[in-house]
């Protein structure tokens, strides 16, 4: 089957998903913007997709509706590549709703089409009570959810969503709670398929074979780490306050803060005004996986204060308890409480700094749970698993 896939950009961690997914006989071709074009955040790494066996299309972008980028020559890709598949996600799905010719191009040629998503500050069809309990924040922790503005374009933006899930045969997600908003748009819950997300689990596999054969490259002691770009909604700051509490009951104990961005400076002297500039580190971004892979390893528990990513694929990859707070829902799906981690209360330094101390005040405990964090990888969350989750929901589409 050939499917075209539209997406922002390919990243390091998307380009080995992409390859497992061709392995699995798809032919496969990356519709993205081109490089002058891209919209993808500060700090997250591209692939310069060496021996891709894909193919890629790069289309030109402009803003369009709500100020959100629209690929302009998409329409003449489609007619030129004749896909079977058409898999769409924020905010180019938005062209299934306002371009009435793509929507002709789809019908005449037979497209099936795969909306793909997180799906992240959605909420059920018409309920904008929802952003009460879960309120929306950018990336500088400023309320984005409220106002008479908000309002109307959350019910614009819910109606065009439902009628775009009306061309959709079928959606993929990130996460098991589109299972609770999706329904509420008219989605069957058979056509909805939760991959996951996940890391290159064959790569991560590889490298740590090699670390483990490795002599140490930090001082043995107990130790947090948090990786992530260093911006507010990752609440960085809240983890330091919570380690100088940490520190009070495990004096020895190290944060090591992996990452760059706009906060470092004041992180830095936040950790400094405590007294606790030795205490915590900061190596800077660390994109070399056999280093990072080795702070990993050498690490204790692993520390999400806020916003979350990947990295929590990583840390469970190298057996590492996960302590967290249940930001975009991806979570939810990787930590078990008190399995292989524990849930904080958003926002609470108190209820964070106890989590904490009560894994590393227990060694075999902490042991325990970082064990299961990796058979969680190692089973359910992976390049196979999830790569197949793509195949299932091709075939399933294919059918209908």
């Amino acid at each position: 089957m050939k499917v075209i896939y539209v997406n922002h950009t390919i990243t390091t961690y998307t380009h080995p998903l992409l390859q497992k997914i061709v392995a699995k006989g798809c032919d496969l071709i990356m519709l993205i913007p081109g490089k002058e074009n891209g919209t993808v955040g500060q700090g997250v790494e591209i692939s310069d997709n060496a021996n891709a066996t894909y193919k890629i299309r790069y289309c030109v972008s402009k803003k369009g509706w709500f100020g959100k980028a629209v690929l302009t020559d998409m329409n003449t890709i489609l007619i030129q590549e004749k896909p079977d598949i058409l898999m769409i996600g924020w905010p180019y799905m938005l062209q299934l709703f306002f371009d009435k010719q793509l929507r002709k191009i789809i019908e005449n040629q037979g497209i099936k089409v795969i909306i793909q998503e997180i799906p992240f500050q959605t909420s059920p069809y018409g309920n904008l009570s929802y952003f009460k309990a879960h309120p929306c924040y950018n990336e500088d922790m400023k309320l984005i959810s409220s106002g008479l503005g908000f309002k109307i374009r959350a019910l614009m933006t819910m109606y065009i969503r439902k009628q775009i899930y009306k061309i959709a045969s079928a959606t993929v997600n990130y996460a098991t709670c589109a299972y609770d908003i999706l329904p509420s748009y008219g989605v069957k819950r058979e056509s909805i398929f939760v991959r996951y997300n996940t890391i290159d689990t064959d790569a991560l596999w590889e490298a740590r074979k090699q670390i483990e054969q490795n002599n140490r490259m930090l001082s043995d002691r107990p130790r947090i780490i948090h990786v992530g770009r260093l911006v507010k909604w990752k609440r960085v700051d809240l983890l330091i306050s919570a380690f100088e509490k940490v520190v009070e009951k495990i004096p020895d104990c190290e944060l090591v803060v992996v990452g760059k961005g706009p906060e470092m400076e004041s992180l830095k002297q936040q950790a400094a005004s405590i007294g606790l500039a030795n205490n915590v580190v900061f190596p800077g971004g660390i994109y070399d996986p056999m280093i990072l892979g080795q702070y990993m390893y050498e690490s204790s528990v692993y520390v999400l204060a806020g916003m979350g990513g990947l990295s929590i694929n990583d840390a469970m990859g190298y057996s590492l308890p996960v302590i967290c707070s249940v930001c975009d829902g991806t979570e939810k799906d990787l930590i078990k409480e008190g399995v292989n981690g524990h849930f904080f209360k958003e926002g609470d330094v108190n209820d964070l700094a106890e989590k904490i101390i009560s894994v590393l005040s227990n060694p075999s405990k902490c042991k325990q749970m970082g064990k299961e964090s990796y058979l969680i990888i190692r089973d359910k969350i992976n390049l196979e698993t999830v790569s197949q989750r793509y195949i299932d929901a091709f075939n399933y589409v294919m059918q209908q």
